[in-house]
């Protein structure tokens, strides 16, 4: 799942350690507290909270010592915690990794080290530098892992990874190239710049479209760009999926696509607003929105059609709660001859999240927010149901933490920090046709009876 979760490991030399004991014993009670809620044995998921109980206890007995094998625990056991629905622990566990990284220097080459740990520590890392940006968003926290001047050499390439044993010397400069997990890192840089830009934009007490606008636009020229960086097998098409599975390398090519689609969505989410004031590209980018919700269901689909390619990992409950409220709008605005679709493409989604929900308890908080969100639509007296306000930012990128209803949000903060110009252009409400109704109505059923159904 999610490369377990990550690139914490090198899997050969863990099984190896695993067999021969040798595995530090906070690591595999770690992995045990992790991977046991993906077993069918009942009684083996059952063991889960005692396994993440002992692999806290040693941690706690060692927190001083900061080493690789403390700093994997910190991480599996921050994505256990966030799993299990408490943000607060997932947060503290997530900091000890991010120091105790920077404390253990692991981004400063070591002569002494053979490939394998050298790439490991690199791996370490930058999973500490993507964990503090999703968790750090997720929790409504500042980040803490500046890169900034340190910034270590990207995650090479997982096949070539695998294949190393133990002694082997690093692979020569001329050789490397950056695997999934690079393309990740690189693929969050431009999510934080987005994520910021969505937060300016609400904290903004003046509204200018066209500095909006540059910064979309720009953001959107990096994502085309890294797409078009992308080799040939690592761009999302069936088969290019069927090749990645062969590899065993199939999670790793869904998590990078599905990545990429929701980081889009993201950018032009903020156009689907139908009372936001007219602009020159606002009609594309509301366009664009749609199109990559639409491709992230598609791959959401196709990777629990092929074994080997399964998206288990917690937050992809988030990113297709996210899709699901582009889908929502689309069905309740668009155009009719599409509803058929769109509603199989929100059944498909569902179908996911109540998968996903069997494994970790924090799933049931997502789909609660997508009930609060589709609340907010059948009570809006107008069409303005995505509007970029703190609602809708708490929405879209704080996932932790608990949705209330819009209005009860609105009633606490008031509208002072929306900017007069786009107040003054309100459009006044018109009355709500039947046929919107009825959308929302057809809509409703369908989480509602997401809700009931248990996988």
């Amino acid at each position: 799942m999610h490369d377990k979760p990550h690139a914490l490991f090198h899997e050969p030399s863990l099984r190896a350690a695993v067999a021969n004991g040798s595995v530090a014993q906070v690591v595999l009670l770690s992995i045990l507290g992790l991977a046991a809620r993906f077993s069918d044995d009942a009684e083996i998921r059952s063991q889960a909270p005692s396994f993440t109980e002992a692999a806290k206890s040693l941690l706690k007995s060692d927190l001083e010592h900061s080493c690789i094998e403390n700093i994997q625990a910190c991480i599996l056991i921050g994505n256990i915690c966030l799993g299990d629905s408490d943000p607060d622990a997932e947060s503290i566990y997530f900091v000890l990794a991010n120091r105790m990284a920077q404390i253990a220097k692991l981004s400063v080459v070591n002569d002494a080290d053979d490939g394998i740990t050298r790439e490991t520590k690199l791996r370490l890392w930058w999973t500490c530098y993507l964990v503090d940006t999703w968790a750090s968003g997720g929790s409504g926290l500042p980040r803490q892992f500046d890169i900034l001047n340190m910034a270590p050499r990207l995650p090479m390439d997982e096949e070539i990874f695998l294949s190393m044993r133990p002694g082997d010397p690093d692979g020569p400069a001329c050789e490397w190239k950056p695997g999934f997990w690079g393309y990740n890192v690189k693929m969050a840089t431009i999510y934080s710049r987005i994520s910021d830009l969505t937060k300016r934009i609400v904290k903004s007490t003046v509204w200018d479209e066209e500095t909006i606008e540059e910064a979309v636009r720009e953001s959107a020229v990096e994502l085309t760009a890294f797409e078009e960086s992308l080799p040939i097998t690592m761009r999302y098409s069936l088969s290019n999926l069927t090749l990645q599975v062969e590899r065993g390398l199939g999670r790793n090519f869904i998590a990078l696509h599905l990545g990429f689609n929701h980081y889009a969505t993201l950018l032009y989410y903020q156009y689907l607003d139908r009372n936001r004031p007219p602009t020159a590209n606002g009609a594309a980018y509301a366009q664009r929105c749609k199109h990559h919700a639409t491709l992230f269901s598609e791959i959401l689909q196709a990777s629990r059609n092929h074994g080997g390619a399964e998206a288990l990992y917690n937050i992809v409950g988030h990113v297709t709660v996210v899709s699901s409220s582009v889908l929502l709008h689309s069905f309740l605005f668009g155009d009719p001859n599409e509803a058929g679709d769109i509603r199989q493409r929100l059944e498909s989604n569902f179908e996911s999240l109540v998968q996903l929900r069997r494994y970790w308890p924090s799933v049931e908080l997502m789909i609660n927010r997508l009930v609060v969100f589709q609340r907010s639509c059948l009570r809006s007296e107008t069409s303005n149901t995505h509007r970029l306000d703190k609602w809708m930012v708490k929405f879209l990128l704080q996932h932790a933490l608990a949705l209330d209803d819009k209005e009860s949000e609105e009633n606490i903060d008031g509208l002072s920090w929306w900017p007069s110009s786009i107040l003054d252009s309100h459009v006044e409400p018109n009355p709500i046709d039947t046929e919107l109704m009825e959308r929302s109505r057809v809509t409703k059923g369908i989480i509602e009876d997401m809700r009931m159904r248990r996988q």
